[in-house]
């Protein structure tokens, strides 16, 4: 008997059938009846009563499935109190190319509830040098825009979310009850851009005209503000710029589209790899691992 045997037990129980249980764990329905018929054997009892509209417990199983469910809690209540012997008095180090908010920010609140015990520290590192950062283990994660010069040798991403351009503006812009804004209506107008959207600004000096164009090098917040509130726009693929209320935000519409990453080491550490099943379960549409 085996604690993955308990698992697919409780699972095929709580499913309803194999077929649904099979899903849930990845598994086979070969492999999975395999482990029950293996359990029920060395028990010497069925557990399970099948039939084609699903399964259900015998007698015998109902009492052994709230023994098998207070033991797996028990096991991972043990297994997570051994974690916190070795990771105590551990940290986390998150690099940032300078957001006011942290991109993952839903993953790091639920890291520190899982692991309360592990401190995290914000490194802001303006442009690309939370890469370096990375490889020369100054750094465990960083969030990023995705880039092409993350591909090289010792350095992993997660694709986790697309990252649409945004324009900021006041209520009283014209543009502002937009639902979307296309690029020929940023004709005329003042724009705010960081100086790294190269391939946007491509498009907007394609499509537009007449416009004038303020580069910044940061998502400084006095600048964008003076730029909105003087009935510029300000555009950015940054979430933070959702919740700038009274500023408001209108979709950009064009075809390029940035893509959100999580960036660590080839072979990282046991605190980034918790770190990364949290962003995994809080972000299962991502792309993946590259």
């Amino acid at each position: 008997m085996n604690d993955q045997q308990l698992k697919s037990l409780v699972k095929a129980v709580d499913c309803g059938s194999f077929s649904k249980a099979e899903e849930a764990l990845y598994l086979s329905k070969q492999a999975l009846k395999k482990q029950i018929d293996a359990l029920e054997e060395e028990i010497g009892v069925p557990l399970l009563i099948r039939t084609r509209q699903g399964i259900s417990l015998t007698p015998a199983g109902e009492e052994f499935c709230q023994w098998a469910k207070k033991t797996l809690s028990e096991i991972d209540a043990v297994t997570q109190r051994c974690k916190e012997f070795t990771l105590k008095k551990r940290i986390i180090r998150i690099g940032n190319p300078y957001h006011p908010r942290l991109l993952l920010e839903k993953a790091f609140v639920e890291f520190s509830r899982r692991f309360p015990y592990i401190k995290q520290q914000v490194i802001v590192r303006p442009g690309s040098r939370f890469i370096e950062d990375i490889l020369n283990d100054r750094a465990d994660v960083a969030e990023c825009t995705y880039r092409s010069e993350f591909e090289v040798s010792g350095l992993k991403y997660t694709k986790l979310f697309p990252m649409p351009y945004k324009c900021l503006m006041a209520p009283r812009h014209p543009l502002a009850r937009n639902k979307t804004v296309r690029l020929e209506e940023l004709s005329g107008s003042h724009i705010g851009l960081l100086r790294k959207n190269t391939g946007l600004l491509s498009q907007m000096n394609e499509r537009c005209h007449d416009f004038s164009l303020e580069i910044f090098t940061s998502n400084d917040m006095q600048s964008i503000f003076n730029v909105c509130y003087n009935n510029g726009i300000f555009i950015s693929k940054a979430y933070f710029i959702d919740s700038m209320q009274p500023l408001v935000t209108v979709p950009l519409e064009t075809d390029i589209v940035p893509t959100g990453v999580i960036l660590y080491r080839e072979s990282p550490s046991e605190i980034v790899e918790e770190f990364l099943s949290v962003v995994h379960d809080l972000y299962p549409s991502g792309y993946g691992a590259v």
